[in-house]
């Protein structure tokens, strides 16, 4: 809430915040909770569709708490690599091995992106149809889809030339282990570089419905918690400007490593949702909630 206010001071008055926080319909908070917790649902099943691919199953709750608190650590301050670094040591702890507890950490962070890049691009659409859109807008569009599509090309060229990831892979933790005084073990290097390529193979070959499946879940009801609180606010958000306002907050917010994107997607969500229409007491208390 202080980022918000530090960085749209003229957002909305806090008086103005109190009484829509007041007369929010309990209802509409309600389905609002129901849609966030099916979006962790999806997110679940998103993970235990990934690790399915190489390793032991896990449970759709498993998964979805999984999620929350990688998600959690990556809000407090690492990141996408915090987010993914968790997952990885928590799908360790219960006993799926290194290349498929990797792949799950890093895949599901970028199909999210994926979806949300798709959404993205649908909501700058909206806004410039609408007239709404400036050059800040764009260029930040555009840095963000330079970056995911870099980001696509470093995973294609790994597939491409996979005979050369063993020697990459020793070499990067050998410079780690150095950093923790501890040897590097090649075999185990080794091996975890086979099972990663494993999972991508079967996720070529079809395995990749399921993941994307989850995907669409996760965002998809992360979107219509935001719908049902504009609705708790007394705002009737229109599906286009749902999209609009939703889209690009989040995947720059996914590029900022400094305390995962906090104040910057707030700050952003708001100012969209304003330019968009909505009453600035009532965005700043939806996109807070």
């Amino acid at each position: 809430g202080l980022a918000v206010y530090f960085i749209l001071p003229r957002v909305a008055a806090m008086g103005h915040a109190a009484y829509v926080v007041s007369n929010l319909r309990v209802p509409f908070v309600v389905l609002s909770i129901g849609a966030q917790l099916l979006s962790y649902a999806g997110s679940g099943y998103l993970l235990k569709a990934v690790v399915k691919l190489a390793a032991k199953p896990i449970s759709i709750l498993d998964g979805a708490l999984m999620t929350a608190g990688a998600n959690s650590v990556g809000t407090l301050g690492g990141g996408a690599l915090g987010t993914a670094g968790m997952m990885y040591r928590w799908l360790r702890r219960r006993g799926v091995n290194a290349g498929a507890a990797g792949l799950a950490g890093w895949l599901t962070i970028l199909l999210n992106d994926i979806a949300l890049a798709t959404v993205s691009l649908a909501g700058l659409m909206i806004i410039i149809h609408l007239k709404k859109s400036s050059s800040v807008l764009v260029a930040s569009f555009t840095l963000v889809m330079l970056i995911l599509g870099a980001s696509l090309g470093a995973l294609i060229l790994c597939l491409v030339y996979r005979n050369r990831l063993d020697p990459i892979a020793i070499a990067i933790a050998r410079f780690f282990s150095k950093i923790r005084h501890k040897p590097a073990e090649p075999g185990k290097i080794e091996a975890s570089v086979g099972h990663l390529l494993e999972g991508w193979d079967a996720l070529l070959r079809g395995g990749w419905r399921e993941p994307a499946v989850g995907t669409i879940l996760s965002t998809g009801f992360d979107m219509l918690t935001l719908g049902f609180l504009f609705w708790a606010a007394g705002y009737r958000v229109g599906v286009a400007a749902l999209v609009a306002g939703y889209g690009i907050p989040q995947l720059l917010g996914k590029l900022t490593v400094i305390l995962g994107g906090i104040g910057v997607v707030e700050a952003t969500m708001v100012g969209l949702y304003t330019l968009l229409g909505a009453p600035k007491a009532s965005a700043v208390v939806v996109v807070l909630g």
